[in-house]
Parts: structure tokens; C-alpha cells; sequence
């Protein structure tokens, strides 16, 4: 399975302008190359960035083809929210009790320490402003009691086991008045809010620099358009037949980066990665309006998240909209149409900010940066992992395949040092001397639960995804029961609910 052609239109893309859109390197496929990298998002654009720089001081270096299937980065890193936003504390009490308090921290670090990689790399490359990033606080905020007990019990569970001096804790703090709460937050309502470190990017410009950095050495083929069929298995020579639309390619190794598309060319993720369907909107606001990043929480399914740009842009970027998806959670879980909007989201998303900000001087329905169909609201296909975690690292039973993929939604502070790994991995394989630049050097290794290994795989063919899907849906009805998925601009154009919570 491939992308749909012709996706909703995206603000991020469209007001970007970027002349990498549709680019081709060549207008002939090179015949033979060393690394084919299927995927031009986030995952692919950093691993080409990441071999270039740990070979960067040899003679040699690895000459790369990058292949999209569509435009470039046109995916999911073109279609999210812009969070750089690690789980500080919030998976703690999940995480550690699959893993341990070791194994969670272990998680929980992984994740923060993107943070200043994104400082650290975008500062060496001079680009910390051209891709809008930002980094400070954002908060989580509880809408309801039933969030605040979820939120502030994950908080007081690390803080229990690691002491309030303890790694990552020391940089969350609790706002339990609820009105220092809702002026922090600027959320109408909210009960409590836990804040800690985080940031916000402009993805796809981020994308985009680092493939112009990549393509300015001479050892990147970036091809648009071109969808990869199929990838054969590594013959007695040690090569690898790629097929695609406009030819084949020999190669010595490929990387896998296409996240939710990966069972396309290895049926053997079929069970394991399976797609969800969000959507965001951009919101016209006035200069520096939004103080602080933020998602707002009601239960542990219905959410909003938001950012603000930086001049001159200066749009609020809102995502969520789950007290109208939950109503008939079929339409994101094992969707792929993203060239199709839900309904009723962009009337959600208009009357968002006058429902739900404090002090918004706009009228009942905002203006979006963008006609609704021109990158003012679009939907996105994102991952779902079957055990939650990516898969990152060598391919089992496939001599010369690697991966990284199935990022869950949460790709921003995991992807780029997961990239990180597998990169000298590709390396070695292919016999090429190199370097960890200092970028990398500090920074945490891959956190277990990410590691690809044959048990894992064939452990999680075992495991029932249709039973999986069937218990998120009937979640997804039960939080439609709840008050707050019962508005008028809930409700709108999705099945009114009946008051068994069932769709009609």
C-alpha cells in the first residue's frame, strides 16, 4: 500500500514555498549507489544528514539516493502538530510498569535530550531561525477531575521514585491553583496544569534544511515522485534490486524510513504497523498572543495541543479536535484518507479559539491562516506501533535492510537520535570508516523498547491488532458519552450520538 496521490493541502507546505517541493537531482535514476533511502520525511532527511556527518572527514563518502513516493516530505512530518515535546513525566507510570523506574528514565531521557540536540545542530548549521524553532515550557493542562487525577498522579509517581531532585522531574512543576492555572495556560477552565521543558519547530522546513545541507555535499540523489514497488533481498554479489515507477536501482544497503508505510515493502510489519488519521488547523492570532505551548487534557483519549508561530507568520497551530473524532473512532484508526477532511473539525477548530482561550478579542469563528482547502485544516497519516515503540535498527532476516519506523504520533523528540543509531550500523555494513560527531556524543543511547531484534518481531506477529483496534473504537464511544463530547460543535456533522454513545 502507497500513499494516497492527492493529500489535503497543509500550511506547513504551502506556506513554506520551498523549492525542494518537487525536486529531482537527476532526471535519470543512477544505476548503482551505496545507501537507497525510501522516504524523504523526518527519519529519511536525518539519516542522510547523520551519514554525511560521521563521514564527513573521510575521502570517501557514502553516495546516497533518497526516494519519495509523492512530494518531498509531503508525509506525516509535513502534516503534524510542530511539538518538540518530549513525555517528561506522563508515560511514567505506564512505562514503568512494563520496564522498571530504570527503563522508564531511560525513555524519558532518550526524549528530553532532544531538546538540545535540536539547539545544538540547528545552531552549528546556522538554521535555529529559518525553521522557527523555539524552545521553553509547555503545559499540560486538566480540564476535568478526571484528567488532574491522571496527570497529577503521573507526576507525584516519578517525583515518589526519583525524589524531587531526580533527573527530569527536577524540571516539571505542578500549578495546582486553578486560577495561576488558567492564566499560565490560557485555558478557559483548567483545573491544574503540570509544566515542564519543551519546544516547538517548523518541521518541514527543518526537513528541507537538512536535505539542501546533504544535497550542497554532492552525495545526495534526491528523488520526488518516485514510488519504490519493491526491494529484493541482498544477492551472492551483496547487491540490492530496488524497483521503482521510473526504473531499478542496485545498491548495497537500504533504510527503511517510511514510518507508516513500511509493510509495503516488508509484508512482515503488516500486523505490527497499522495508520491513524489526525488533523490540524492553522488559526490566525495577533503577534506573540499564545505565551506557552500546551495541550489541553479531559480524559486519556480527548485532547487539543497548540502552538504559536513566531512573526510573521504568527498562526496558531491546533491539533486534536478528539471531542468530535471519539464519536467514531473508524474514521482516524486504520485510515489512510488523507485527502479527505472529517467533518465538522473545521467548524471545531474555528469556534476553538473563542470557546476555549482566555482573553481571545476574536469573534465566535476565527480566520484560519489559509482557506479551509488551501492549508488552513488538513488531515495527516500517522503510525501506530502494535506495543507502542518504533522499530529501529537492522532488519531481522534481511541481510542490508535497516529501519526506523512507526514512531506513534510521536515522532519530533524521537526520531532524530534514533536516526543517530542505526547510522553507524548502515556504516559499518558497508565497510565505511567513521566518526561520531561531537553532535552525538553526549547523548543517550537507543532506549530498549525502540530496538528491533528477530524476538521482538516474531513475538508481536502473535499479538491480536484486530482486537486492539475493536477496544479503541468502544473507548472512543465511551469518552463520547462524557459531557464534554456532547456540545453542539462536538457533535456537528459526525452521527449525532444517541444515548447509548453509538454513532447513526
Amino acid at each position: 500500500m502507497l500513499p494516497i496521490d492527492n493529500p489535503t493541502k497543509s500550511y506547513w507546505i504551502e506556506a513554506a514555498e520551498s523549492p525542494l517541493r518537487n525536486f529531482r537531482s537527476s532526471d535519470e535514476l543512477p544505476k548503482e549507489t551505496d545507501v537507497v533511502i525510501v522516504g524523504s520525511g523526518y527519519t529519511g532527511a536525518s539519516t542522510a544528514y547523520w551519514l554525511q556527518k560521521h563521514t564527513e572527514s573521510n575521502a570517501r563518502q557514502p553516495k546516497i539516493l533518497m526516494l519519495e513516493a509523492r512530494d518531498i516530505c509531503g508525509g506525516a512530518t509535513g502534516r503534524n502538530g510542530g511539538q518538540l515535546r518530549p513525555h517528561a513525566y506522563s508515560r511514567y507510570p505506564i512505562w514503568s510498569s512494563r520496564f522498571g523506574a530504570a527503563g522508564a528514565l531511560d525513555l524519558i531521557k532518550h526524549e528530553m535530550a532532544h531538546l538540545s540536540a535540536f539547539k545544538e545542530l540547528l545552531a552549528s548549521e546556522g538554521i535555529t531561525e529559518k525553521v522557527c524553532l523555539r524552545l521553553g515550557e509547555t503545559f499540560d493542562a486538566a480540564m476535568t477531575e478526571e484528567a488532574w487525577t491522571r496527570l497529577k498522579g503521573a507526576y507525584e509517581a516519578m517525583k515518589s521514585d526519583w525524589g524531587e531532585d531526580g533527573e527530569v522531574i527536577r524540571d516539571c512543576r505542578l500549578i495546582e491553583d486553578p486560577k495561576e492555572a488558567e492564566e499560565f495556560t490560557q485555558m478557559k477552565g483548567c483545573l491544574g496544569a503540570v509544566v515542564h521543558p519543551a519546544g516547538q519547530v517548523w518541521p518541514y522546513k527543518f526537513v528541507h534544511e537538512l536535505l539542501r545541507i546533504c544535497l550542497e555535499t554532492g552525495n545526495l540523489n534526491l528523488q520526488s515522485e518516485t514510488p519504490v514497488s519493491s526491494v529484493s533481498n541482498r544477492d551472492a554479489d551483496g547487491w540490492i534490486v530496488v524497483k521503482t515507477s521510473r526504473g531499478e536501482v542496485r545498491t548495497k544497503a537500504v533504510v527503511h524510513a517510511t514510518n507508516r508505510w513500511a509493510a509495503h515493502l516488508l509484508p512482515e510489519f503488516d500486523n505490527l504497523i497499522s495508520s491513524a488519521r489526525g488533523t490540524i488547523a492553522a488559526v490566525k492570532a495577533p503577534e506573540g498572543f499564545i505565551k506557552h505551548t500546551g495541550a489541553q487534557h479531559w480524559d486519556s483519549l480527548v485532547n487539543n495541543y497548540h502552538n504559536q508561530l513566531p512573526p510573521p507568520y504568527n498562526t496558531i497551530m491546533v491539533g486534536g479536535a478528539q471531542a468530535v473524532l471519539v464519536h467514531d473512532l473508524r474514521q482516524s484508526n486504520r485510515n489512510e484518507r488523507e485527502d479527505q477532511q472529517f467533518e465538522g473539525v473545521p467548524e471545531f477548530y474555528k469556534s476553538w479559539p473563542k470557546s476555549d482561550i482566555l482573553g481571545w478579542e476574536g469573534g465566535d469563528q476565527a480566520e484560519l491562516g489559509k482557506d479551509d482547502n488551501e492549508g488552513g485544516v488538513w488531515t495527516g497519516v500517522e503510525s501506530r506501533s502494535i506495543d507502542s515503540f518504533p522499530f529501529v535498527g537492522v532488519v531481522p532476516n534481511r541481510e542490508g535492510h535497516f529501519i526506523a519506523s512507526a514512531f506513534t504520533g510521536h515522532g519530533m523528540p524521537r526520531i532524530l537520535l534514533s536516526t543517530a543509531h542505526i547510522t553507524p550500523l548502515v556504516l559499518q555494513f558497508l565497510g565505511f570508516e567513521f566518526m561520531s560527531p561531537a553532535l552525538v556524543k553526549p547523548y543517550p543511547s537507543l532506549p530498549k523498547p525502540f530496538l528491533l531484534t528477530a524476538e521482538r518481531l516474531k513475538e508481536l506477529q502473535n499479538v491480536d491488532g484486530e482486537r486492539i483496534y475493536e477496544e479503541t473504537v468502544r473507548n472512543g464511544l465511551e469518552s463520547a458519552k462524557k459531557w464534554f463530547c456532547q456540545d453542539e460543535r462536538s457533535r456537528q456533522k459526525v452521527g449525532l450520538v444517541n444515548g447509548n454513545g453509538v454513532a447513526h
